[in-house]
């Protein structure tokens, strides 16, 4: 064949895959931002949290375009119905995911504290003990995860302020991770202790000044009504984590450890569960009914 039919092909095949090429780009600049809804529907705002108001409601396969991104929520337009608003991220991400049912909660971001850790013990069920078994720091990480796993079903973006045995000190360190995610709720889980050993009995419910704070306190403690120790009911408390902090906030002291009959409770994983259960609940109540 003659040389001049090759350098026609060689210039046919070099212009094919220069358009192979540029569509490819087109498709990734068109296509990379976008999205399809994968719940029935979801809620948008006119800001990146729930404090914004609700402006429109996007439904299933629904395609979606990034237009900004703040504090883990995403700015959206849909390319059909041409709605645009706010969502949170990990709706999306989380769109295969199992959730109970979409709601008010979805789309909340929660932080769960578990108090003590690392050389802080805490409370102590026996005195001079060594034993982790009898430290106040081993079940309040118990409990937080017991929790975070309960909420998370409900798609809700949950985050521990540790997930291990270490020391958050200065306190500060805390209530910065609140606001480092623009949390919604913030719960703080201890053990109370007394300085007669099987004197005190019971669970309490702390709040600092605030009304949120309280009507937070409220909703969580009605629910607890349920669990096997008595319900000491709602109380300020001048607390660090709740003080310095201007979300709604709740710092739960849920039994005795030198109590011998609530120490014996509290290491049961069935009281755990139950606690979790109960916050899921109240929150989803709380969330739903902050949102009027």
């Amino acid at each position: 064949m003659p040389s001049s039919f090759f350098k026609k092909m060689n210039s046919l095949l070099l212009a094919a895959f220069f358009i192979i090429a540029a569509i490819f780009f087109i498709y990734s600049i068109y296509f990379s931002n976008s999205t399809r809804l994968k719940f029935d529907q979801i809620t948008l705002r006119n800001g990146p949290g729930l404090t914004y108001s609700k402006n429109g409601i996007l439904k299933k396969n629904e395609r979606l375009e990034t237009i900004g991104k703040e504090n883990g929520w995403i700015h959206l337009k849909s390319q059909d119905s041409k709605t645009s608003g706010w969502a949170a991220s990990w709706i999306l991400k989380n769109g295969n995911k199992k959730i109970d049912k979409y709601g008010n909660i979805s789309q909340a971001t929660i932080v769960l504290d578990p108090g003590h850790g690392g050389s802080d013990p805490g409370s102590l069920a026996k005195a001079n003990s060594r034993d982790p078994k009898n430290f106040e720091k081993t079940y309040t990480i118990l409990t937080a995860k017991a929790t975070k796993k309960a909420l998370e079903s409900t798609g809700a973006r949950v985050i521990m302020t540790r997930d291990s045995d270490k020391l958050l000190w200065p306190l500060s360190k805390i209530t910065n991770i609140s606001k480092k995610y623009n949390a919604d709720a913030f719960i703080s889980f201890h053990f109370d202790n007394f300085e007669i050993q099987g004197v005190a009995n019971g669970f309490t419910t702390y709040y600092d000044n605030g009304k949120n704070s309280f009507q937070l306190a409220k909703t969580i403690n009605s629910s607890f009504n349920d669990l096997p120790l008595q319900n000491r009911g709602v109380e300020v408390g001048d607390y660090y984590v709740l003080r310095e902090t201007t979300l709604p906030s709740v710092l739960l002291e849920m039994g005795y450890m030198n109590n011998p009959d609530d120490f014996k409770i509290i290491r049961e994983k069935s009281y755990r569960k139950k606690i979790a259960a109960d916050l899921k609940t109240s929150l989803v109540n709380w969330f739903n009914e902050s949102d009027q």
